[in-house]
């Protein structure tokens, strides 16, 4: 199929003339001057070579030609107003976020939030490894990411790191094997199973730092996606696993899980927001990122062009 050969713009002034039969009102509701007006229609005639405007006594009359592709141009004028309000619509009624699996919790009472607020607003959110998020941002599927710190950063993204860093602690059964152990170094853990996040978490990577940086190689007992599948396996004492704290309080407190103090080194894990420099930020967003200000107690929106 070729593409169409008219020019949008001369056929949207040739509407507003025959509709309205002058140039003066039609340059009016146009917001460009007559003379404009005037040019867009001869353009039209020129590039077509059909007369659609006679101008008798200062008065406008369609020729046959141009009754015609008045029905034509009404029929477009419809269809481009429709996709305008869609566009319209779209960017204020829809809010994509991805969150990083290991941060949902800490993106939870910023989304009820929102939804408190922006009722009418529909919010679609993944869960997802941070650097799977990323990918996905870069081709336009999510408004905004809440991810782990990045070790590297496209430069078509915009990226604000919370001043804030989140403690793992590492957790088993309370009658795991480990727990016994007066003092726990990381040596130690590569003789138990790992339940270690999925390939393109940050945490992921974090934790296997630490194990490279000392020349070790852990024992990979389960890859998960989700939170509540790591702690689900560590009470059926498959494994150990690098947790953060908020995530496992509840079974801590209720002596589902323990946690294993581990003596040489903790991991610690930054949060980035991240946005598509290429999509404009959308007043439901901007609105959003307020949100997240006040929850961090930091200008991130601020930074945000």
């Amino acid at each position: 199929m070729k593409p169409p050969q008219i020019n949008v713009q001369q056929l949207i002034s040739f509407y507003f003339v025959a509709t309205e039969r002058s140039f003066s009102v039609a340059s009016e509701k146009l917001f460009i001057t007559q003379p404009a007006v005037t040019q867009q229609i001869k353009g039209l005639e020129g590039q077509f070579g059909v007369k659609l405007v006679n101008v008798k006594r200062k008065r406008v009359h369609l020729t046959k030609a141009g009754e015609r592709l008045a029905s034509y141009s009404e029929e477009i004028i419809n269809h481009v107003m429709m996709a305008e309000n869609f566009l319209k619509s779209y960017r204020v009624s829809n809010l994509h976020i991805g969150v990083a699996t290991t941060l949902t919790l800490y993106l939870t009472p910023i989304i009820d939030t929102f939804k408190e607020l922006f009722s009418s607003v529909r919010v679609s959110v993944r869960e997802a490894p941070s650097l799977t998020l990323i990918e996905d941002l870069l081709d336009f599927k999510f408004d905004i990411c809440l991810v782990g710190t990045l070790q590297t950063i496209n430069k078509r993204l915009h990226v604000t790191r919370v001043p804030r860093v989140e403690g793992m602690v590492l957790v088993a059964t309370p009658d795991y094997p480990l727990v016994r152990k007066p003092e726990v170094k990381w040596e130690d853990l590569v003789d138990y199973p790992l339940i270690i996040q999925s390939e393109g978490s940050t945490a992921r990577e974090a934790i296997l730092q630490h194990f490279a940086s000392r020349n070790l190689t852990p024992m990979i007992g389960a890859e998960v996606d989700n939170v509540e599948c790591a702690k689900q396996l560590a009470r059926q004492k498959k494994g150990v696993a690098f947790m953060f704290l908020p995530y496992i309080r509840e079974d801590v407190a209720l002596g589902k899980l323990t946690i294993i103090p581990v003596v040489d080194g903790e991991i610690r894990l930054g949060i980035d927001i991240v946005t598509n420099q290429e999509m404009p930020v959308s007043p439901i967003l901007r609105a959003f990122m307020g949100l997240i200000d006040k929850h961090f107690n930091y200008p991130l929106s601020k930074n945000i062009p």
